[in-house]
């Protein structure tokens, strides 16, 4: 299958609010604060508000259009899926462009907008499509169970394209996508068999990346989980197959952990800070409660 190219990334997050004030069980770990996690984001804009501007911003530094959206959410805090694809197209001055919704899959939620993507530019008449990812806390607590993380309010976008976009900003080749899945247990199963299937799942999608692209956990430069804490990156780096020293961890102290837009935006904030350089092939780790997925990047020169 073809590469494809990942620009134009774009990102928002709520107000920075402070951890120990949340109210929630765990809320006060002293752990926390050692792993430099001590603050989470909040807002009260909408999923879709979220949405429309960082897919606005996005596509204004891409050109101003795009064949297709894909949209991913897990929050439901606005009108159904019909109404809101519809707003949101107009919204970006796109009424004619079709918005595919997609979810379920929570924090991997970016696996799927990629596989999905890689899939319709080879396959469709699609040139470029805009994938955008927003998600705020409503109605569940922050503290994630198992001491995963804690949850911001949060949205990020990026251009996808067949060609290689001639503006300014950071490019990313998409070289391949592995998504696993196992649908067993529950969301908050913090089971030594949950684990076990945890570790399954990462080897699955490590293989199925190798068998894409050729490349194992080992060739790769360095490998980027979503913004989870910091016992729980070195679990799913180990369980994948990769070694301690190839983890490239996020902003967690800045953004904790929003949902699938992590990586996006770790991906641009790495490249401005120069944590990451052309040449350099990078394992995404997109994971959900069931389902992992591994994505080839390599950054452009």
């Amino acid at each position: 299958m073809v590469d494809m190219y990942l620009s134009s990334i774009s990102y928002t997050y709520g107000e920075q609010r402070l951890i120990r004030e949340l109210g929630e069980d765990g809320c006060d770990d002293a752990r926390l604060k050692e792993e430099r996690l001590e603050h989470y984001r909040a807002t009260d804009v909408s999923s879709l508000d979220m949405a429309r501007d960082v897919g606005a911003r996005t596509l204004a530094a891409a050109g101003g259009t795009c064949d297709l959206i894909l949209f991913a959410t897990e929050t439901r805090d606005g009108p159904e899926i019909l109404t809101a694809n519809a707003q949101l197209a107009n919204a970006l001055g796109l009424p004619g462009a079709i918005v595919m919704s997609v979810g379920g899959h929570a924090c991997g939620n970016l696996g799927l907008l990629l596989q999905l993507a890689r899939g319709l530019v080879a396959t469709s008449a699609a040139e470029s499509i805009l994938i955008i990812t927003s998600d705020r806390v409503v109605n569940r607590p922050r503290m994630m169970a198992g001491a995963l993380s804690v949850l911001s309010d949060g949205a990020a976008a990026a251009y996808v394209s067949r060609e290689r976009p001639a503006g300014p900003g950071p490019t990313f080749v998409v070289h391949g996508v592995a998504v696993s899945g196992d649908s067993r247990g529950g969301t908050a199963d913090a089971s030594p068999a949950a684990q076990l299937r945890t570790v399954q799942l990462g080897r699955a999608a490590a293989k199925g990346l190798k068998a894409a692209t050729g490349r194992g956990p080992r060739d790769f430069t360095r490998v980027l989980f979503n913004n989870y804490r910091t016992a729980s990156l070195r679990f799913l780096t180990g369980a994948a197959g990769f070694l301690s020293p190839q983890l490239l961890i996020g902003p967690v102290a800045e953004y904790a952990h929003s949902y699938a837009a992590d990586l996006l935006t770790n991906l641009a904030l790495m490249h401005d800070e120069g944590a990451i350089t052309a040449g350099d092939r990078l394992a995404l780790a997109a994971t959900g409660p069931h389902s992992w997925a591994m994505i080839d990047v390599e950054v452009a020169a």
